[in-house]
């Protein structure tokens, strides 16, 4: 099977490190000395809530004591008064789930509320009528200070129901003031309402926060890993990273988050580094996750080799760890290597999914072979698995792909039938089929009845038909329709503006394509290569763009040389072609095809025999074709030099090549 022998083939991975520190080397992180601040600045009369120090959560030392709470004194003995009426009349209610009538209602204020709740402590019900307790105050845009002592009060009062406590701190982190100041409340209501440090664990669920954690390890607070995890997951990778090394308790939830993080940032190395070190704490989890990032960089041998670590370690296979395997596969063209590995995973007892399915179909689209994907596609029904949205748009794509645009509309129509949603991106996918051969009437029609549909086109969908108009001809109606775009508040891409610039360059309108080069840069997009690439080829003065692209650090492909080099040759330039071709060489861009192709015909069409020749003969020598132009221009050149011999004995070592329009005998 593919899985043993790549195996076999692949090389054992590097030793592990013994440390997380390395991990924080190599990513690149430093830890910076932090100092605690502290403010005693008054402003407006009000005390202004204290940074959140960012000390390492490993600091040892003695925790710094919870502050006391200081209750607020009623303005009155009005308002004492009406503070226990309040209490009583809802200890005293026969319905102790829900609030009774409180005809005192209007005279009520926060602070009424605030002095009532360590009376209601007592109440069997308590967390489940705090929050409408406190709904009985509107908050205003700036909720009263004693509003929110009062919110900070009952979560800790409702911590024994975890659910009603996280309510009500989702309601108190919604006010618009600054959660530093509700969190200063929450910390200083703890020790006299709570002293359980489970309610920071549930702030921590709903605001994760890097400084809070960290506040809260000061005061001797060990959130729990999951609190901490949640946390994790949300920062910015090197906040994550640096974070991880400060963890006290890291648990294989931990390390997977992390994992997952520098592999999406294609930092696969040092997610290897982290993962030598977990040992036994890896999972099932873990190796997918690591699966999926060797695949992500290409590198199938080492992700293979993960998949049979697991099995001797005694982890179970599951179709999630295998499908970046097979996607990979499916990419590079492999689909037959993707259906043994499918083979495989049956082999070892794993239960193939929709997602499977959808990606060996996926493979077979790709490489137009529509009945191979079709009979997938009725294997996976046969097996009861539910096609999705996925897979229907898969299979759309394909027969789009292969010009099948009715059997396409077929299929989307099936899907409704079975009353799928079909979205945005499946109605597009039928749209760019029908514009891609043309038919702008029919991608239209589409349109209309996703609009029919109540489904909102997107800005995909703006752009394909944009790039359908332009290729057509019709730039001033692909730019109507961007403007449609914008009244509709669709924000423009990089790919719309592109779609716009390759219509007015084929259109011969230059002027108006720079200055739309011109608007999207001041709209925030930055030109990419495919823009450059558009026009460079078409504006005099290109050699000079050029020089502005690498300036920007844009990097020109093989196209864009390839585009400048062909503007110059067409004028018989070829001085300048062949030092775009040096420049091309020295930025390491590799020629291809096309680039010989180009510079084959115009060394011939300038009658330079020794360089066509030259790129002749590399050009072979690397496998590539000549187009038939190509080889007519060099036959050409060689009659016109009288080399009919070498002409003869070049028509026919280059026939296994190209196809030639003209033979010797007719020149």
């Amino acid at each position: 099977m593919l899985l043993r022998c790549a195996v076999a083939a692949a090389a054992q991975r590097s030793s592990p490190l013994t440390h997380s520190q390395a991990l924080i080397r190599h990513v690149g992180l430093a830890y910076s000395s932090r100092t605690t601040t502290t403010t005693t600045a008054r402003r407006l009369g009000r005390r202004r809530a204290p940074p959140v120090e960012t000390e390492v959560l490993g600091t040892t030392g003695t925790p710094r004591p919870f502050p006391d709470y200081s209750p607020p004194r009623p303005d009155s003995p009005a308002d004492d008064d009406l503070a226990r009426r309040l209490a009583a009349t809802v200890l005293s209610s026969p319905r102790p789930i829900s609030l009774p009538p409180l005809p005192f209602l209007p005279l009520l204020r926060p602070l009424h509320l605030l002095l009532a709740l360590p009376l209601l402590a007592s109440h069997p019900h308590l967390p489940s009528i705090l929050l409408p307790l406190l709904h009985l105050f509107p908050t205003g845009p700036r909720p009263h200070p004693h509003l929110l002592q009062s919110f900070a009060v009952a979560a800790h009062l409702a911590v024994r129901d975890p659910s009603a406590a996280r309510a009500i701190l989702v309601r108190a982190l919604r006010f618009p003031s600054p959660h530093r100041h509700f969190v200063e409340q929450f910390i200083s209501t703890y020790k006299a309402f709570s002293s359980d440090p489970a309610s920071f664990d549930i702030l921590l669920l709903c605001l994760p926060s890097a400084p809070l954690l960290r506040r809260l390890r000061q005061y001797g607070i060990s959130p729990s890993p999951e609190s901490c995890n949640v946390v994790l997951s949300r920062l910015p990778l090197d906040e994550a990273v640096e974070l991880f090394q400060e963890l006290p308790d890291k648990n294989t939830c931990s390390y997977n988050i992390l994992l997952k993080a520098l592999c999406s940032a294609g930092r696969v190395k040092n997610a290897c580094q982290l993962f030598d070190e977990m040992a036994s704490l890896a999972d099932v989890v873990t190796y997918g996750i690591m699966v999926h990032g060797y695949c992500a960089i290409g590198e199938l041998e080492t992700a293979v080799k993960l998949l049979s670590e697991m099995t001797a370690r005694g982890l179970e296979l599951n179709a999630v760890a295998y499908t970046s395997v097979l996607a990979l596969l499916c990419d590079r063209g492999q689909v037959s290597d993707a259906v043994r590995v499918v083979e495989d995973m049956v082999t070892h007892g794993v239960v193939l999914d929709a997602a499977v399915f959808t990606t060996v179909m996926s493979g077979f689209c790709s490489k137009g072979d529509l009945a191979a994907a079709r009979s997938w596609f009725d294997e996976m029904q046969k097996r009861g698995l539910e096609a999705d949205g996925v897979t229907y748009t898969v299979l759309i794509n394909g027969l789009c792909r292969a010009g099948e645009l009715k059997e396409a509309e077929r299929v989307l129509q099936g899907m409704e039938d079975k009353g799928l949603d079909v979205d945005e991106v499946t109605y597009t996918v039928l749209i760019d089929g029908y514009c891609k051969v043309g038919k702008m009437r029919e991608a239209f029609l589409v349109h209309n009845k996703m609009v029919q549909k109540r489904v909102t086109p997107n800005v995909v969908t703006y752009t394909t038909l944009s790039d359908g108009l332009c290729k057509q001809g019709d730039v001033q109606a692909a730019n109507e329709l961007l403007h449609e775009m914008c009244n509709k508040g669709i924000e423009l891409n990089v790919f719309t503006y592109n779609s716009l610039i390759n219509g007015l360059c084929k259109a011969g309108n230059l002027e108006q394509a720079m200055r739309t080069m011109i608007d999207m840069d001041a709209a925030g997009l930055k030109p990419d290569v495919y823009t450059y690439t558009t026009i460079i080829g078409r504006v005099e003065g290109g050699k000079r763009l050029l020089e502005w692209m690498l300036e920007k650090n844009i990097r020109p492909n093989a196209t864009t040389y390839n585009s400048l080099m062909k503007q110059y040759s067409i004028v018989k330039n070829m001085k300048s072609t062949t030092e775009i071709y040096k420049g091309m060489c020295s930025q390491e861009v590799a020629p291809n095809e096309n680039t010989y192709n180009i510079l084959i015909k115009g060394h011939c069409k300038a009658r330079n025999m020794k360089e066509a020749m030259y790129f002749h003969n590399e050009m072979i020598e690397k496998g590539f074709k000549l187009t038939a132009s190509s080889y007519n221009a060099l036959i050409r050149l060689l009659n016109r030099k009288k080399k009919l011999i070498e002409a003869r004995r070049h028509k026919h070592s280059a026939a296994p090549f190209c196809h030639a329009e003209l033979t010797v005998e007719q020149l």
